[in-house]
């Protein structure tokens, strides 16, 4: 954003002086040529695109009295327009879309107090998404909470509407959540959304079912929350009550001509011998966005000839549907770029484009640049997460390109997709050598009863793609499918076995989750192409079938299979698996030796076999073994650990068998580990090898609920250790020496008497928390929490790089007593600091801030259960809000009192807001704290803006804090307290997250990737870090849930534990 400061020359320099009596909006181009001419503007143009956008487009919120009043507002609105966006490039070559989103925009302003439900309806491709996105990124920033959820029809008819309210609550909580039907969905989304101001869109909306579950009524939100719905169907605005809305209409005919010569030849206005040809596409096209832009496209770098060719098909069906027109895209096309096409039409939007391309390959379709043309020809998007889209006019064009094939007989066209369709072949058996692909959706055919007929099966020669995602009915059993056949997709399988099918050379995958399955088949079955079986959660099975046919088997998933006892030898002769997830299987007693020959095996999960009691001591030589997770098993000794070379995360938690001691007496080999997860297994004084130290690239450390005294002297040598673990140690009495820069969470350690003196080493704790760990408090712990953050202020002041800067400190124990350095305080949850322009103007570094919090014991019926309790700071600058992000959050027992803590927190100001604050350009930084969770209450505030002058004095002097003022008492009554703080035109830093640990005690939220979730949705987190000028969080972990897999719990497969593992 461009400040304009004391330097800037002409009318609009800073004075008082009155605007003239001319006309206002005459003054106001005057002085944006003159604005527009000076460095700061020149940069910010460049950088913010902001002539691509005219400013004057945006309302300036009351009319201006003066010059400095009229800059303020200017600046009010390039700050809007520099504002991180979700959809950063949906503006690019919009034509028209302007006076459209003003038109949504002004049904907004109509109640800005109200609870407001808003329609944008109208045909398929007219504009109604791209009026939403931008609009959600010029107002997003406005809200508590924001959502974008994206072609919501396609989403439930292919994930259910569960899913979808599963999404939202995750977004909303900021972790995945899974939930058990609609009606609890609904219920969850309204109790965590009453309290806030939501923006939440809902795109495509096709039912009335998808409004009653995902933003049923007004009372579901809080003030201010708007909820936009876009839509084809303008009565199903009317049947839920939404009566302000806005129909999309098609471009004027001048906007048509420019928007199609921008995708044509790249400019605003044709060639002069392409002038006539351009209007007649103009005047086919309708003033459909869609269409003028496939067709420009299409006809891009083509000469005349080609022209007047594609334009004499249009005149042959010059009234025909928006079909025909995005139908000539599609005739440009060669034969496997269209069956790429209508694959993508019918089975695949939605689907990573890594493993679409893969699939279409084996085809021999040469999917990499087959997908580039479709991108090319704007028949097929690809998202930034790598998912393929296309936009529902095109989907229903190849839907209807393969409709045509046989108007009257579904069974002689190429692809089945529809439940009726499929219903109709299936069940009268009246399949052909023409169809390639079936997909049956689990929205399609839940409580559908659907009988199938084993024999249609019979006659489809070509069949390459079988995907039934659930239950059917077989009258008889399987006995033929297509030697063509890729894909046997088929959720809740009937049979017992696939023994009866053969000639399925040309299987790639194998996915029957929730099936009747016991084994697959019987004896070796070659299946040399096959590459991936999935039978998760198959309650029949009892063995693995004989894998000496399936040498290519890359990915084995039997998670859940409760009656698995055995897996059979020939799984060694699998030398190309990278991925065998076992968990859940509750009587797999062994593994074959034979695992041993499994050379390219990455991740071994076996969480939660309960019945596990032996590794084979092959295992300890899988060169390439990355994780293993062995939680919740009764091992009673593991293998030669020599060869585990590679071995990354080890996960123990909650093993109930001998002592880790005993299976585990020395680290050595471990030398790439970098999570080590030892909570809840029952570890005593000594147990854990005293070799820790030689693990040189551990990261986190998971110890919480053990029962050892102390730990090792060599986890100081642990000197890349970002997290440790040691919540519910309660006989944990000291901790020794740590690392540089850990994050511990020692929470309710309840007999810990020492840790590390600041004054005494030379490491200290910058972020801590040691709730409830009430000895430590008396022995005088509250003074080497103010002396580390003294001591981080020091260490962040000698280093000016920005990395150093980005440092958080972050220190909880208990306490009431805020030390007098602390220079403004008050006794009411609210602070305020109001700088002057003679202030001092040394070099500002950032806000140190003490608080003391508690909450109140209450009587509860029915008995106490867990809860979260957050703590949310609301940051406003002059009046305006800049930000909303948790401060911390814990977990706690409703009902249970929690003892007045002290929260010591610094975090430094980014370079753009010490300069305001040094400049004195902002008048007043308000900090509002709101508190979440019955009891809970901010009882005192202290805050310190901190300059390079604060740290050098307070070198030489102690601080003054008084450990014998110290008190416990217990929490009494009062309400849910709300903090108030404000600091002047100083820097405001967005916060950069710490680690949490989650267990029975307390969590710490990551600040970072929270105010992320805030923002972003389907973006790409580093991008949304990278635009908002953020630091990446390097936050901690919980430990039941994040870095490794809880016994019991459902296991990610190797992709969602990669994506997991980047967003921590």
């Amino acid at each position: 954003m461009f400040i304009l400061g004391e330097k800037s020359s002409g009318s609009f320099a800073r004075k008082e002086s009155k605007l003239k009596s001319s006309s206002l909006s005459v003054q106001i181009q005057t002085l944006f040529s003159e604005i527009k001419s000076t460095p700061q503007f020149l940069k910010a143009s460049k950088l913010f695109k902001i002539e691509t956008s005219p400013i004057w487009q945006f309302p300036i919120p009351q009319e201006p009295r003066t010059e400095l009043e009229l800059i303020k507002a200017i600046v009010a609105v390039v700050r809007t327009k520099s504002c991180p966006t979700l959809f950063s490039s949906v503006e690019e070559n919009l034509v028209g879309i302007e006076s459209r989103v003003e038109a949504v925009n002004s049904l907004l302003c109509a109640g800005l107090n109200e609870i407001q439900f808003i329609g944008i309806w109208g045909m398929g491709g007219i504009g109604k998404t791209t009026i939403a996105k931008i609009l959600f990124d010029r107002i997003s920033h406005q809200f508590d909470f924001s959502s974008f959820l994206s072609n919501v029809r396609n989403n439930e008819e292919k994930s259910g509407l569960v899913h979808l309210q599963e999404k939202l609550i995750s977004r909303i909580l900021g972790k995945e959540t899974k939930i058990c039907d609609v009606h609890e969905g609904a219920t969850m989304i309204k109790r965590l959304l009453y309290h806030k101001k939501v923006l939440l869109i809902l795109d495509d909306v096709n039912h009335l079912r998808q409004l009653k579950y995902l933003a049923g009524k007004q009372e579901w939100f809080g003030f201010g929350s708007i909820i936009i719905i876009t839509t084809r169907d303008e009565h199903l605005l009317v049947k839920h009550g939404v009566t302000r809305r806005f129909e999309v209409q098609g471009l004027h005919t001048d906007e048509a001509l420019q928007l199609f010569c921008r995708h044509a030849f790249e400019k605003d206005k044709p060639e002069p011998s392409y002038l006539v040809l351009s209007n007649h596409v103009v005047n086919y096209a309708k003033g459909l966005p869609l269409a003028l832009e496939v067709l420009g496209s299409f006809l891009h770098g083509r000469g005349p000839s080609a022209w007047e060719n594609a334009l004499g098909k249009l005149r042959e069906v010059c009234n025909a549907e928006i079909f025909e027109t995005l139908k000539i895209s599609y005739d440009g096309l060669d034969d496997k770029e269209k069956n790429i096409f209508l694959d993508i039409a019918c089975f695949f939007i939605g689907n990573d484009k890594v493993d679409v391309t893969e699939l279409l390959d084996s085809f021999g379709f040469y999917a990499t640049i087959g997908l580039d043309v479709l991108v090319e020809r704007s028949l097929l998007t690809i998202s930034d997460a790598g998912t393929l889209e296309m936009h529902d006019l095109l989907q229903e064009m190849g839907l209807e390109i393969v409709r045509r094939e046989s108007p009257d007989e579904p069974g002689k066209r190429s692809r089945l997709c529809s439940l009726g369709d499929v219903d109709h072949v299936l069940s009268k058996n009246t399949g052909t050598e023409a169809v390639q692909g079936i997909l049956l959706g689990s929205a399609d055919s839940a409580d559908t009863g659907l009988h199938l007929n084993a024999k249609s099966f019979s006659m489809m020669k070509k069949l390459r793609l079988l995907m039934i995602q659930n239950h059917v009915h077989l009258s008889d059993d399987l006995e033929y499918l297509s030697s063509e056949l890729r894909i046997l997709q088929w959720w809740g399988f009937p049979l017992q076995s696939l023994t009866s099918l053969c000639n399925l050379e040309k299987l790639q995958e194998i996915e029957m989750r929730h099936s009747q399955i016991e084994y697959l088949w019987k004896g070796k079955k070659p299946l040399y192409s096959l590459k991936s079986i999935d039978l998760s959660h198959s309650l029949n099975l009892l063995m693995t079938p004989n894998f000496s046919g399936s040498p290519y088997l890359e990915c084995l998933v039997l998670e859940g299979c409760i009656q698995l006892y055995e897996v059979e030898s020939s799984v060694g002769f699998l030398e190309r698996l990278i991925l065998m997830n076992l968990n859940g299987c509750k009587n797999l007693r062994l593994l074959p030796s034979s695992v041993s020959g499994l050379k390219s095996l990455k991740f071994l999960y076996l969480s939660g076999c309960s019945k596990l009691e032996i590794l084979p001591e092959g295992l300890g030589h899988l060169d390439s073994l990355e994780v293993l997770n062995v939680s919740g098993t009764v091992l009673r000794e593991l293998p030669s650990c020599i060869g585990l070379q590679k071995l990354k995360e080890l996960l123990f938690f909650g093993c109930s068998g001998p002592p880790i001691s005993m299976l585990l007496s020395s680290f050595a080999g471990l030398h790439s580990l970098t999570t080590l997860q030892l909570s809840h297994c029952n570890l005593l004084e000594g147990a854990i090898p005293n070799d820790l130290g030689c693990l040189s690239l551990l990261r986190k450390l998971h110890l919480g609920s053990n029962q050892f005294v102390s730990l090792p002297e060599s986890l100081s040598q642990l000197y890349r250790l970002e997290f440790l673990s040691l919540e519910e140690c309660r006989n944990l009495k000291k901790l020794p020496k740590l690392p540089t820069g850990v994050h511990v969470n020692a929470s309710n350690c309840i007999s810990l008497q020492i840790v590390p003196d600041p004054e005494k080493h030379c490491t200290f704790l910058s972020w801590a928390s040691f709730i409830n760990c009430f000895t430590l408090a008396k022995q005088g712990c509250n003074s080497v929490a103010f002396t580390s953050m003294i001591r981080h202020l020091q260490e962040v002041s000698q280093y000016h790089c920005e990395e150093a800067r980005k440092t958080l400190f972050h220190f909880v124990i208990p306490g009431n007593e805020i030390p007098e350095w602390f220079d403004h305080q008050t006794v009411t949850p609210s602070v305020s600091i109001h700088l002057h322009p003679g202030r001092r103007s040394n070099k500002f570094l950032g806000f140190a801030l003490c608080s003391v919090f508690a909450v109140h014991e209450r009587c509860q019926l029915p008995p106490v259960y867990p809860c979260e309790y957050d703590i949310t700071c609301i940051v406003k600058v002059d009046g305006e809000e800049l930000y909303k992000k948790p401060v911390f959050s814990f977990d706690g027992m409703q009902g249970r009192g929690v003892s007045d803590h002290l929260w010591f927190h610094y975090e430094n100001s980014p370079p753009s807001y010490r300069h305001h604050v040094e400049r004195a350009e902002w008048q007043q930084i308000e900090f509002s704290f709101q508190v979440k969770g019955q009891g809970l209450v901010v009882k005192k505030c202290g805050v310190r803006l901190v300059y390079e002058q604060d740290v050098e004095e307070v070198n030489q002097s102690n601080a003054n804090i008084s450990d014998e003022a110290l008190e416990f008492p217990r929490c009494d009554d009062g309400k849910a307290a709300v903090v108030s703080h404000a600091i002047s035109k100083r820097g405001v830093p967005h916060s950069h997250g710490g680690g949490s640990s989650k267990r029975s005690g307390f969590v710490y939220m990551e600040l970072i990737n929270t105010f992320i979730d805030q923002y972003t949705s389907e973006v790409h987190v580093s991008h949304a870090i990278s635009k908002r000028g953020l630091p990446h969080s390097d936050g901690g972990e919980s430990s039941t849930g994040r870095g490794f897999v809880k016994y019991g719990s459902v296991c990610f497969d190797e992709e969602r534990r990669l994506k997991r593992l980047k967003r921590h």
